[in-house]
């Protein structure tokens, strides 16, 4: 355990806190690893224990953005006696939100996020993958309610992921920021799940 009575995961915490902290103060280009020690009480060379450069400790702040989306949206793939495709909207709505939000309202994390992150990134493959597999879940569910006809569930998850790209991409929430696009999204989503609806007559 380091001098200042920390674990190696309450100084990674306690960095990339900082680090928030700093973006949102002064933007992320400013953000110095000598200052985020300083304000920990750490050296610098005990911060590149952790973090082995400045784009480190920034991709840190963008994995844990991204680890708190997975988890909300797990979180309504778990809720027991909902409706699969209300479940559905639930998760793209709650996918949405959290980008817009991120765009609107954290400015300086997200450009930091639209710079650096990009889909060669262990981190960045992560979530993609733990998204997949939480709509690829939903899908399995709709089609044993009946309420999608029982075709791959992957391919499935596919098109409704492509199809409602608008909705979840930053770059493209992004170009949309000053419009309302949620009911949107209901009806597109709406479309889509008609589209691949067991077929009954």
């Amino acid at each position: 355990m380091p001098r200042t009575g920390l674990t190696a995961a309450e100084i990674k915490k306690k960095a990339i806190d900082a680090t928030v902290a700093a973006m949102r103060e002064e933007g992320f280009d400013k953000v110095r690893l000598t200052d985020v020690a300083k304000q920990l009480g750490v050296s610098h060379a005990a911060l590149y224990l952790h973090f082995k450069d400045k784009t480190a400790l920034l991709d840190a702040v963008s994995e844990r953005w991204l680890v708190e989306i997975d988890e909300s949206l797990d979180a309504i793939c778990r809720k027991q006696g909902k409706e699969p495709t209300e479940k559905m909207l639930a998760w793209m709505l709650t996918l949405h939100r959290a980008k817009r939000a991120k765009v609107l309202h954290d400015p300086e994390l997200y450009k930091s996020f639209d710079l650096l992150a990009n889909a060669q990134k262990p981190y960045v493959q992560q979530h993609m993958s733990t998204l997949m597999a939480q709509l690829v879940g939903l899908v399995r569910e709709a089609i044993a309610a009946r309420r999608l006809r029982g075709a791959d569930p992957d391919k499935m998850a596919e098109i409704l992921w492509e199809g409602m790209m608008a909705f979840h991409h930053p770059k493209l929430v992004a170009q949309h920021l000053d419009e309302k696009r949620e009911p949107l999204l209901r009806l597109v989503l709406e479309s889509m799940l008609k589209g691949l609806a067991l077929k009954t007559d």
